[in-house]
């Protein structure tokens, strides 16, 4: 199981990401979803790293969904920008994934009549979950739209709209977790926790020590009540409203620590540093080539 990532391994190329839009007729003012896809079939990926593009002057963003997402844990959540025009994140799974799998959905709005593209920057990378963390650049595929005019009688289409609506299923959790290990946060208590959710994905967590309210959290997060007296609580949401709520409980190690989320959500801290440090290393690259 990989979790250091080495990087001056030659790219290969053996995975496939491509774009899918079920809207077909896309007008200005429309609301659609875009899914990031990848297939894999014989190699087994543990993580992938790097920003999706798009036209900025015909199309914004309007939110993104991890639901149904493959990737579990997050060394960078998705973020957008519509200013620039791009998607970024670092994401992975502790067991590594292979065949076709859903990345990320991303909603937009059509702003502007014309032909759109959206596509992969030239540092979009994969990792294998291969003892060596090697590196894949996939062959990607870019997807092609156009826009068209609104005719003054059609009303524009919210595709995400209709879907939240027909969303009543509660996330759900898969830990919660009270640990400390002297390596981070000073030796202090903190919780880790991991929620999935397959229709419109989790919009945010909170968390509720004893008696004081529930504040938004991410994981992991360090408790402000270092003797555990009053309880943690957590709940989290998805992006239709639907919640759910879970006592943390403290970490006793009854499974291999490599199958435990407290091991990775450290190993994810490490992987973030590491990843900016493959992105910096791989800017040096190109500004001299």
């Amino acid at each position: 199981m990989a979790v250091i990532i080495l990087f001056f391994t030659t790219p290969v190329y053996a995975a496939d990401l491509y774009f899918f839009a079920r809207a077909e007729d896309i007008l200005v003012d429309d609301v659609f979803v875009v899914e990031a896809r990848l297939s894999s079939p014989d190699e087994l990926i543990n993580v992938v790293d790097g920003s999706i593009l798009f036209d900025k002057e015909k199309l914004e963003v309007k939110e993104l969904s991890t639901g149904g997402s493959v990737l579990n844990l997050w060394a960078q959540g998705p973020t957008f920008s519509n200013s620039a025009g791009t998607i970024s994140f670092v994401g992975g799974t502790p067991n590594g994934f292979q065949g076709e799998e859903l990345i990320l959905k991303t909603i937009f709005r059509a702003k502007n009549i014309g032909e759109v593209k959206i596509f992969l920057s030239d540092d979009f990378a994969l990792f294998l979950s291969d003892g060596k963390g090697t590196r894949l650049s996939p062959q990607a595929r870019q997807l092609t739209l156009n826009i068209r005019a609104r005719p003054a009688q059609v009303s524009p289409r919210d595709e995400w709209k209709g879907f939240i609506e027909e969303d009543i299923t509660t996330p759900e959790f898969i830990e919660a977790i009270i640990s400390k290990d002297q390596s981070v946060f000073d030796g202090k208590y903190f919780v880790s926790f991991f929620a999935t959710d397959k229709d419109s994905g989790i919009a945010y967590y909170e968390i509720k020590e004893g008696e004081r309210d529930f504040v938004q959290a991410m994981s992991p997060y360090v408790l402000e009540d270092q003797t555990l007296a009053g309880g943690v609580q957590i709940k989290v949401v998805d992006a239709a409203g639907n919640e759910q709520i879970t006592e943390a409980v403290i970490y006793v190690p009854a499974t291999p620590f490599y199958k435990n989320i407290v091991f990775w959500a450290i190993a994810f801290l490490i992987i973030a540093l590491i990843v900016y440090g493959w992105r910096a290393i791989w800017g040096r690259q190109k500004t001299k080539g």
